[in-house]
């Protein structure tokens, strides 16, 4: 839940705007100049909204499988002559005009008012899709749409009329986690704190419609050890659909290249960075529009002022700035709350996934879907745990990472060949908004347990090859696990073997040209067997390949088969970690529960049944 003090500097930002009717534990501004203001909560079966927006004539509101009006489940509403309207409508491919109604008003009218030039619609739906043309609201990323239009409908609904006047700046689309958890935000009773902030230094945000912004911070140094137990958003005033979304990256490195470059602020991404900023590729938090305060668990917290604690950290701060302003100035960033009362267990992060390597993770271009696995494998988490006398981890939250070509990722858990529910998952996920997310319950990984991360890319506007790497225009496939007891795990990746992935092109023999580092490519690879390939480079074989969505999908099954390399990354000797393994078959695949409605609100079929009911004297159950 986003703490009060967040939402009510918040509503100050949008004094102009009506006051909710209730104290929303989430909010987001949707359109620019905060013209259109989305509040919600949910339980486990519903989800309320409340949606203001500046106009008297209509406001709507949807969601979108891909950020468009096809296939969207779409809500338009007004206030005429005094009285609330509210409509549920479907986005139809061959739709031309007005969104047109859904046979069933599965939606239900709370309240809504018009007043000072904003109009305010409250309304609630349930959770699963209670018929085709319905979306069912998940943990996924969720594409919202919005548009405004500036008069009530003459009649008594909207016209394709209505619709075409809107303007594209009064219509578009957000990224939003609408099912989100942020966790107990009640603390343990007699806990102080402290605090201290990373903040982007009143940047003046350049003049483009995508910024990313890198910053380099000092953690304080603390005498003994602490616990840092909450990290909240501090988003300047005015500046709330500018900051899109902040990661805090930790440094692999203790000490510093050049201390000149602390507190710089440098363009992410670009091949200019400094060292030192390079060297910070670990996230341990992420937040973004729409989200809340990050509560570690009552009963742990992430260690400050201890030998392996972080000591740098960049913060990554993405900008929208989609009117090409030049008069953005920002000082936006985290608060860290910290507390010397030590609480029950130390929190840590492991990183989980495909090793990040420009010559293992391989993605074929032209692909609508392909899938990197990278597996945590048992021995990595079993000697680990042994190593603290454990048996168990309990993860509370994770944070999915991938880069531009990324669509969907699964963090799965595998006990034996049998599959458990998935611990993650986003099926829409979006590079542009990304976020840790806090689960309602915590997983149990038990000693012998493994993990597997699956990536699923859309290649298909990519001419060329793209590897693993830093940029955004290579890939990664990773899960950040946040969890207790802390054990001595950093990093539990794996890979395909080279040997066995460039088996695929019938290399049998290579070597490298320039030495292995993260920034390199696969030009670094010299083919010397077979005979026919000898002499060529690894790069212009796998280019030359005609890549299309059956060859993907069995180059795909190729790696997930093939012989893989663990990387468990720790500071304790392990003995038992194999040199390779293959990937376990898995018997007992997990299959999601389907969720059903538990009895839809249809406005104007209850309403018709209601009649019926009457006329004919029978007794209705109405489903």
């Amino acid at each position: 839940m986003r703490i009060l003090i967040y939402l009510l500097a918040c509503l100050m930002c949008f004094a102009h705007a009506q006051t909710p009717s209730e104290e929303f534990p989430h909010m987001a501004a949707l359109a620019p100049g905060n013209k259109v203001v989305l509040y919600w909560k949910f339980n486990d079966t519903h989800i309320t909204f409340e949606l203001h927006g500046q106009t008297t004539g209509w406001v709507g509101v949807g969601l979108s499988p891909n950020g468009g009006m096809i296939d969207a489940d779409i809500y338009v509403g007004w206030v005429k002559d005094g009285k609330a309207n509210i409509t549920d409508r479907m986005g139809l491919p061959d739709s031309q005009g007005f969104p047109p109604l859904d046979e069933k008003q599965n939606i239900e009218l709370l309240d809504g008012s018009e007043a000072d030039g904003w109009t305010r619609l409250k309304f609630r739906r349930e959770i699963p899709a209670c018929e085709s043309t319905d979306l069912a609201i998940t943990t996924d990323t969720t594409r919202v749409i919005y548009a405004l239009g500036a008069e009530d409908p003459s009649g008594d609904d909207i016209v394709s009329a209505d619709y075409h006047q809107v303007g594209l700046e009064k219509r578009g689309t957000r990224s939003l986690l609408i099912l989100e958890s942020n966790g107990d935000v009640t603390p343990p009773a007699g806990e102080t704190y402290e605090t201290f902030e990373l903040l982007n230094g009143n940047l003046t945000v350049p003049q483009k419609d995508t910024y990313y912004n890198c910053r380099l911070f000092e953690f304080p140094t603390l005498s003994s050890k602490h616990h840092m137990v909450k990290i909240e958003p501090v988003i300047q005033a005015g500046n709330e659909l500018h900051v899109h979304h902040i990661l805090l990256y930790q440094c692999n490195r203790n000490v510093l290249q050049n201390s000149s470059t602390l507190l710089t602020n440098e363009e992410c991404y670009t091949p200019n960075m400094p060292p030192d900023f390079i060297n910070c590729n670990s996230v341990f938090h992420g937040w973004a529009i729409g989200g809340g305060t990050f509560h570690y668990p009552n009963h742990a917290g992430f260690p400050l002022g201890t030998e392996d604690s972080p000591r740098y950290v960049v913060m990554e701060t993405h900008y929208d700035n989609p009117q090409i302003k030049s008069d953005i100035q920002d000082n936006s960033g985290l608060r860290i709350t910290y507390t010397s009362q030590l609480r029950d267990y130390d929190a840590a992060v492991i990183e989980v996934g495909h090793s990040v390597s420009p010559y293992e993770h391989l993605i074929p271009p032209n692909a609508e879907s392909f899938l990197s696995h990278g597996n945590c494998h048992h021995t990595c988490l079993k000697e680990t745990m042994a190593y603290n006398n454990q048996d168990s981890i309990k993860i509370f939250g994770s944070f999915l990472h991938s880069h531009l070509l990324g669509r969907e990722m699964t963090l799965r858990h595998f006990r034996g060949n049998k599959e458990l529910p998935f611990i993650a998952r986003d099926q829409s996920y979006d590079f542009n908004y990304q976020e840790a997310k806090i689960f309602s319950k915590e997983i149990e990984i038990k000693s012998g347990d493994s993990m597997q991360v699956v990536c699923n890319y859309n290649s298909k506007q990519r001419a060329n090859f793209t590897t693993g790497g830093l940029g955004t225009q290579q890939e990664m496939c990773l899960s950040y696990v946040y969890y207790y007891p802390k054990i001595p795990l950093f990093k539990c990746l794996s890979n395909p073997t080279m040997a066995s992935a460039y088996g695929y092109f019938g290399v049998t023999s290579y070597r490298f040209t320039a030495s292995p580092s993260v920034h390199g490519t696969l030009n670094d690879i010299l083919i010397m067997e077979p005979a026919e390939l000898a002499g060529k480079r690894l790069d212009e074989v796998v280019t030359s390949t005609p890549w299309d969505e059956t060859r993907a999908d069995t180059f795909s099954a190729y790696l997930r088969d093939a012989k893989q390399q663990p990387r468990c990354e720790t500071n304790i000797p392990l003995n038992m970690q194999p040199s390779s393994f293959y990937a376990e078959r898995i018997v007992q695949p997990y299959v999601p529960p389907e969720k059903k409605c538990g009895g839809c609100v249809t406005l104007m079929a209850n309403a018709a049944l209601t009649v019926m009911t009457m006329m004919l004297g029978l007794f209705i159950n109405v489903y």
